[in-house]
């Protein structure tokens, strides 16, 4: 057991912070209430870090509906989810009105928010037993309230805050880098293959999918890919095919129109071989197939994996050609999610992405837009967020026990001294300048 520093005190979280529910659910009935200028913050909208914008948006009307109950939580405090997936947190950067499953968490003017903030997140693995309900597991206000937290002195607070929260800012300027990159590529696709711009004074043929370039072609997506393949899932009850095992197994959930370096689940080489479960090489596309709100999401590969059978993957022997049909999916997930089937449950087929249509230019001209060099980035990026996660999660137990002494630990040095390097180096790195 460790000891606390002499300055820490155990207290109750409500005897330092002030408490709010959300309670604003309009009707979802009523188009007007919704699509305004008032940010709505539900579960679905906490990351564990800073929340600047949220899913859905309320007009004042929606707003209002809540009547007196209606009231908006302050930048820069902290949000949590009391159902649905609990324990979720966030600091919103704005006002923000929350839904019925969100509490508002403001720490008193003598105690540092961050710091309320990272110790929330050290107790986040235990929300989900603290919560009750028969029907719905609920993370009532009374329970945090009660809840004991050692508390140091403001100074001591602020610290290891800083420390943790620097980490925090690298992560959240990386994300944002990817972001800005992600629409880079995304405006690069649509100049090039949607628009046309570059090829206006081009001869234009008529095709199924309408007027295109001279020497460009239609294509389904089964010829334009080397090979596509279902996924599947070993059976649960086998212990030989899960237990320690080491080849990544997706499922649809972890597939959010991102870049994949890393799997919730692992089966073993056993389970691999006595399922229909194929080991997918880097860089194939991943679609997910089924569900609600689910269907149509895509993922890039970025390790050696398997998937279970709600997915199917695209395999493209040519970096560029896959990324090529990274952004066409990106560009026309709408259109595909719509063509999912299902009263109950939304389902795409494996036959139905295989017959999907798309124009396609020469392969000179994809191998010189800077595709490749974009998405390497945002990889990298990935994996450095995925190392400063990790970090800040060893450190995070360790600094709210006291067991690390932060006392002489000059945070303001050395992290800001990396972060203004890493910076640098991100805006620095030499790209193609065939953009457009």
């Amino acid at each position: 057991m460790v000891n606390l520093s002499l300055e820490w005190k155990t207290v109750t979280l409500g005897s330092c912070c002030n408490f709010q529910e959300g309670y604003v659910n309009p009707s979802q009935k009523n188009p007007e209430y919704f699509d305004g200028d008032v940010k709505w913050v539900r579960a679905v909208d906490l990351n564990d870090s800073y929340v600047y914008e949220t899913s859905r948006t309320l007009t004042r009307k929606g707003y209002e509906s809540a009547g007196k109950s209606a009231l908006l939580f302050k930048p820069n405090t902290i949000v949590i989810s009391k159902s649905g997936t609990v324990g979720r947190l966030g600091i919103i950067k704005d006002y923000m009105c929350g839904n019925r499953a969100t509490i508002n968490i403001v720490p008193y003017e003598d105690v540092s928010m961050k710091f309320i903030f990272y110790i929330l997140k050290n107790y986040q693995r235990h929300f989900k037993d603290m919560a009750v309900g028969s029907v719905q597991k609920n993370l009532y206000v009374s329970i945090l309230e009660n809840l004991e937290i050692s508390l140091p002195s403001i100074d001591t607070q602020n610290k290891i805050a800083k420390i943790l929260s620097n980490i925090d800012d690298k992560i959240d300027c990386i994300q944002k880098i990817n972001k800005n990159l992600q629409e880079l590529a995304k405006s690069i696709y649509r100049y090039h293959f949607i628009d046309f711009e570059p090829y206006s004074q081009d001869n234009f043929i008529s095709s199924t999918l309408g007027e295109i370039p001279e020497n460009w072609c239609v294509q389904s997506i089964g010829e334009f890919v080397d090979d596509m393949k279902n996924g599947g899932t070993p059976k649960r009850g086998e212990s030989d095919y899960w237990d320690n095992g080491t080849v990544p197994w997706l499922k649809t959930g972890e597939i959010n129109n991102n870049i994949i370096i890393k799997s919730e689940e692992h089966i073993t080489e056993s389970g691999l071989k006595n399922s229909s479960a194929k080991l997918l090489p880097i860089n194939s596309i991943i679609i997910a197939l089924y569900g609600k709100g689910t269907a149509a999401r895509i993922g890039l590969l970025k390790l050696e994996a398997t998937t279970n059978q709600a997915c199917c993957a695209m395999i493209c022997e040519d970096f560029n050609k896959a990324l090529f049909l990274y952004l066409f999916l990106l560009f026309n997930q709408k259109e595909i999610e719509n063509l999912a089937s299902g009263s109950v449950q939304q389902n795409l087929s494996k036959d139905l992405i295989t017959n999907l249509e798309l124009v396609v230019p020469p392969t000179e001209i994809i191998e010189k837009l800077p595709f490749k060099e974009i998405y390497d980035k945002i990889s990298n990026n990935y994996f450095e967020i995925e190392y400063l996660t990790n970090l800040r999660d060893t450190l995070l137990p360790k600094l709210m026990s006291g067991e690390i002494d932060v006392s002489k630990i000059n945070c303001d040095l050395e992290l800001k001294y990396n972060y203004m390097k890493y910076l640098f180096n991100q805006i620095h790195t030499p790209m193609s300048n065939s953009v457009v």
